[in-house]
């Protein structure tokens, strides 16, 4: 499996810091409104390396899971 990056759809309140911070642009605001209203965040595969500066700039917590591939899957 690839890097990648799990958003809470609910906790997000699309704030963007996430999507300004993305060196790969792996991400991207979303269309669809989650129950608080918010166009919550959405992860595209673009390259994610998963350095987890989107977890860090993110003010809500556990609305960001960072993913790292170990390179170990199909073993």
């Amino acid at each position: 499996m690839a890097n990648h990056v799990v958003i809470s759809d609910e906790r997000c309140k699309a704030c963007r810091l996430c999507i300004e911070t993305c060196p790969t642009h792996s991400l991207e605001q979303g269309s669809r409104l989650n129950k608080s209203g918010y166009q919550f965040t959405r992860f595209v595969q673009n390259g994610c390396t998963a350095c987890g500066l989107c977890f860090y700039m993110c003010p809500e917590p556990e609305a960001i899971t960072v993913i790292k591939d170990d390179g170990k899957s199909g073993e």
